[in-house]
């Protein structure tokens, strides 16, 4: 990086810094002028955009509401929030959020809320606390910094609210179904296409509340807004007319018809895994022609993904018809798969892949859910695809914005280069191209009659001239050397160099994937697919720095040793680590204490050229007794069997 470049990155970062704290004092000042609002604080685990929005709706019923968009609730948002606030509004609705400890000590000062509501207390962040005690003590400073005259809207069902409310000596607005509350629910429905209904008790009196929402989960933010409303001087009647014409919050629990008769659930902003049971016990009860469940990436889990995913995917099948994980665990949850239920179960590490099975499979009366994690996932655009043109299928892209609001979502720039034109399947092959899980897309001459029982030999490596002879590609070259020595030429495809070679009558694909080594695991699992071959018929060659030049190793299970480019693979072809991986030493005496990421990313010394060359020519006669175990003399005899077992 040049010192221009370098001066220029550091003037940016210098210019937003200053932008932020200007933007902060701007705040604060007029926070002081806004004497006639009143503020309205909302924080907890779950809840908060819901109530929220809620809450808004309720406090409009009496006067000029704002409440802060989206989901943007960190002390940068509420900032820009508080000084779009003309002095015509009567109530402000915040989001109180946390990140870390001490993270809500700012936006509570900021905010000054005279009431203040705390929904439920989760596992979020529970890696940055290390306790629930701790999330809630966190969270309950919102409450504890409640003027003398303010009013706390307490969820008394949850023990940690509790314990935080019975310290203070403000007024409480109780919610919840236990005795003492002062707004208590005595029953609660919502079962698919009836929305929430609930029958409250409040001063005596009991009523009955139709709401415009859906899931008796969402019981905690339509009493937190009643609660904010009672807390507001409104009378229950006016808060109940407003929560039944309130709108449905975005991607929580949100249904959306289509014009092809297809109802989609969106609840896919987040995915923390204690939600998933609220998610499925209203699935379950869903009055619908058919079930389907569309699972992404999943968030505040304490098993391991490779246990969690099948164990989810269990669950699911329990209460829909057909389910569908999308991401880089997709894979993982089809060990849930067992005899009779193959074809309710399907894993994509492809977003685009998931859609166009969709679009296969999907029929009118089918009820989606869609349940992710929006940052990661975006599962927002295996709707939009339904109604409009989508080209943008890149995932993790790092916005937290929902697609709708997305210019790339159409734009020709976010259309993958390269690509081949895929094949629609014609009604008759449906079936078959569901048993495989894929897609079917056009192969190159010469590979579309790849034999199903054909190995595919990944060599692992980093796509671009910059990183050629470098020891992070020396499975490409042990690739190239193999494609030589059986003469045969690279096929240029979508996603790679292929060539197809024969050892004693047994077939494999030679790959290289032509992108970065990280992101190995999604190419090869679209390949794998594309090729019908099985996830067991993987073989990869890649580089070791354990191992000295020019030692070559067979590994046929175990971890990724901190290979990025495996790691990669693992989770995309959810086998822990199961798949024979030849493995090539790279490092070189003298670099024995050098650092790995400096090692493999230089050229090899020209002193070790001819160590780097035995390494390959071990490496190509070990992948030949791979692909052909049954005979024990090599296609070229001059070579030694040289492979062993590490």
């Amino acid at each position: 990086m040049s010192l221009l470049t370098r001066l220029k990155l550091a003037f940016a970062w210098r210019w937003k810094e200053w932008n932020k704290r200007y933007a902060l004092i701007r705040a604060y000042r007029k926070r002081a002028s806004l004497i006639d609002t009143v503020f309205v604080g909302i924080t907890g685990s779950v809840g908060k955009t819901t109530t929220k929005d809620l809450a808004v709706s309720v406090l409009s019923r009496k006067a000029s509401t704002r409440g802060n968009r989206l989901s943007l609730n960190y002390l940068d948002d509420i900032s820009r929030e508080i000084i779009s606030i003309n002095h015509g509004i009567k109530f402000a609705v915040f989001e109180i959020a946390t990140s870390g400890p001490g993270t809500i000590d700012k936006r509570i000062d900021l905010v000054r809320p005279s009431i203040a509501a705390m929904t439920v207390v989760g596992r979020d962040h529970i890696k940055a606390f290390g306790t629930m005690e701790a999330i809630a003590e966190e969270k309950g400073k919102l409450i504890m910094a409640l003027p003398d005259d303010g009013t706390a809207v307490l969820n008394i069902d949850d023990p940690l609210v509790r314990a935080v409310g019975e310290r203070v000596s403000v007024r409480c607005i109780w919610f919840g179904a236990s005795a003492g509350a002062d707004l208590r629910v005595l029953e609660q429905h919502s079962t698919y296409p009836d929305p929430l209904t609930l029958r409250i008790k409040f001063q005596g009196q009991t009523y009955t509340c139709v709401t415009g929402v859906h899931g008796i989960h969402l019981t905690v933010p339509i009493l937190s807004a009643i609660g904010i409303g009672l807390a507001a001087g409104l009378p229950i009647q006016e808060c109940m007319a407003a929560l039944k014409d309130a709108p449905t919050t975005p991607g929580r629990m949100q249904l959306v018809s289509c014009k092809d008769g297809m109802t989609f659930l969106r609840d896919d902003y987040k995915a923390p895994h204690y939600s998933l049971p609220m998610v499925f016990d209203y699935l379950r009860e869903a009055r619908a022609e058919r079930k389907v469940a569309v699972i992404g990436t999943l968030s505040d889990y304490s098993l391991s993904a490779s246990k969690l995913y099948p164990k989810v995917a269990r669950r699911a099948m329990e209460v829909a018809d057909l389910v569908i994980f999308v991401g880089p665990h997709a894979l993982r949850a089809l060990k849930a798969r067992s005899n009779g239920n193959e074809d309710r179960l399907a894993g994509f590490t492809e977003i685009e892949d998931a859609h166009r099975f969709l679009e296969a499979e999907l029929r009118p009366g089918d009820l989606v859910l869609l349940k992710g994690t929006n940052r990661v996932d975006h599962l927002i655009r295996l709707l939009l695809a339904h109604e409009q043109p989508v080209t943008c299928w890149i995932q993790d892209c790092g916005w937290n914005r929902f697609c709708d609001n997305c210019p790339r979502l159409d734009s020709p720039i976010a259309q993958p280069i390269n690509r081949s034109t895929p094949v629609v399947p014609a009604p008759e092959h449906r079936e078959e191209m569901k048993a495989m899980n894929t897609v079917i897309e056009a192969l190159p001459e010469g590979l579309a009659d790849t034999a199903p029982d054909a190995w595919l030999v990944v060599g692992l490596g980093n796509h671009g001239e910059k990183y050629a002879d470098t020891p992070h590609n020396i499975g490409y070259e042990a690739l190239d050397l193999l494609a030589q020595q059986f003469s045969v030429d690279w096929i240029s495809d979508r996603d790679g160099a292929m060539s197809r070679v024969v050892v004693f009558g047994h077939q494999a694909v030679l790959f290289k994937p032509e992108t970065a080594i990280n992101l190995t695991g999604p190419v090869v699992e679209r390949a794998r697919r594309r090729l019908g071959l099985s996830p067991e018929r993987i073989i990869v060659v890649h580089d070791d720095a354990d191992l000295a030049l020019p030692d070559v190793r067979l590994k046929r299970k175990g971890s990724d040793s901190g290979h990025k480019g495996l790691r990669s693979l693992f989770s995309a072809l959810g086998n822990d680590g199961f798949m024979p991986r030849v493995r090539i030493g790279i490092r070189a005496p003298q670099d024995r204490e050098a650092a790995t990421k400096s090692l493999v990313l230089q050229a090899f010394a020209l002193e070790d050229a001819d160590a780097v060359k035995e390494g390959l020519q071990r490496a190509a006669v070990m992948v030949k007794e791979l692909i052909s175990p049954d005979e024990h003399a090599s296609p070229h005899p001059a070579e030694p069997n040289v492979g062993r077992q590490g």
